[in-house]
């Protein structure tokens, strides 16, 4: 590690509208990006829609129980088939009726049966890549991405480790907070704790030790480790896991639940940053209101103060004074150090081809 402050990305790459345009192509288009957990889709036929930049997919659970993703878009004119979540049968087009089955097979197109050479056998919906990992729902529209388990190498065991019932666990409470700033001012924010004891002075005196805070970095994954204030024994430490380059997996020392961190990207101004907190199928109920309560005191403390810093932050970004900051980065990674930021910028201009990100 270099002992000298790096410059930052340059100004443009949070404001430009081209940017954004460019960063769901060569980013969004071509990453793994998560869809949800499992658990959503507890039966045959329970569906869920989603939303990665510009595109509608559906998520559902077909009749052998195969978990699928398909472009939210009929074959035949191109209306979206559905909204919103449920249990269907088949997916109907609101437009004209043509239907789906549930594994993406047209099942009938009324008043086709005199069309010559009409072939309904040949026709289906587009499907994504899906995978899951550790109960974990992703997809990928890159046809020609690798898998997770070769990006994420041994990730899914190291989670399964850490926390055996993951793929089993319910969610309990959901959040969603709006962030004025572009989806890579959150993710940087996210990704250093130099600012936790200025600016979250709830979690640092009440939850975790920013003093003791450790970040460590390979490939597609940073790693974030703190200690629990109080209650180690009963509860456990932070443990974050933090994938390139939109999602953080937390195994939260309350009841040792899972928080769920998620960065869309919807302008390039604005970003739905949402809080997803799951528990143990067997967890006690007062033990279950002790976490969906931390939910909301997250949104009044930590929440509320990240979205206030990153519409800043993105202000400042638009400022004619100012182009490419600095960062923090001394000899050896210590608590408040930004080497996660530095490494998310890299990764970041890799995946533009722009070389020097500073430019």
């Amino acid at each position: 590690m270099t002992g000298e402050n790096l410059t930052t990305l340059s100004s443009r790459f949070y404001t430009d509208p081209a940017v954004f345009e460019s960063d769901k192509e060569h980013v969004f288009y071509r990453t793994w990006q998560y869809v949800g957990h499992v658990s959503a889709l507890p039966e045959v036929g329970s569906f869920l829609t989603v939303r990665i930049a510009d595109e509608s997919l559906i998520i559902v659970r077909d009749e052998s129980e195969i978990v699928r993703a398909f472009y939210n878009v009929c074959r035949y004119r191109a209306h979206r088939l559905v909204d919103g979540e449920g249990c269907k049968s088949r997916f109907v087009c609101p437009y004209h009726a043509w239907s789906y089955a549930l594994d993406g097979k047209l099942a009938q197109a009324p008043k086709t049966e005199e069309v010559p050479g009409f072939d309904k056998t040949r026709i289906a919906l587009r499907e994504v890549r899906l995978e899951l990992f550790a109960g974990l729902m992703f997809i990928n529209l890159d046809d020609d991405a690798q898998s997770m388990a070769d990006v994420f190498v041994g990730l899914e065991q190291e989670l399964l480790a850490a926390k055996p019932a993951l793929s089993s666990m319910k969610l309990i409470f959901k959040d969603q907070i709006t962030h004025q700033s572009n989806w890579k001012v959150s993710v940087e924010n996210f990704s250093e704790c130099y600012h936790c004891p200025v600016a979250h002075r709830y979690v640092t005196s009440n939850l975790y030790s920013a003093d003791r805070y450790r970040v460590t970095i390979e490939d597609y994954v940073v790693r974030h480790f703190s200690e629990r204030l109080s209650d180690r024994e009963t509860h456990g430490d932070l443990y974050v896991w933090f994938l390139w380059p939109n999602l953080a997996i937390e195994l939260y020392p309350l009841h040792r639940c899972i928080s769920i961190r998620h960065f869309a990207p919807i302008t390039p101004r604005t970003t739905v940053y949402t809080y997803l907190w799951f528990v143990d199928p067997d967890l006690p109920d007062d033990a279950v209101a002790e976490v969906a309560q931390l939910g909301e005191t997250y949104r009044g403390t930590n929440g509320a103060e990240d979205e206030a810093i990153v519409a800043a932050v993105q202000e400042g970004l638009e400022s004619r004074s100012y182009d490419v900051g600095q960062l923090v980065i001394p000899p050896q990674l210590t608590a408040q150090s930004e080497h996660a930021v530095a490494h998310f910028q890299r990764l970041y201009a890799q995946a533009l081809g722009v070389g020097d990100s500073s430019t």
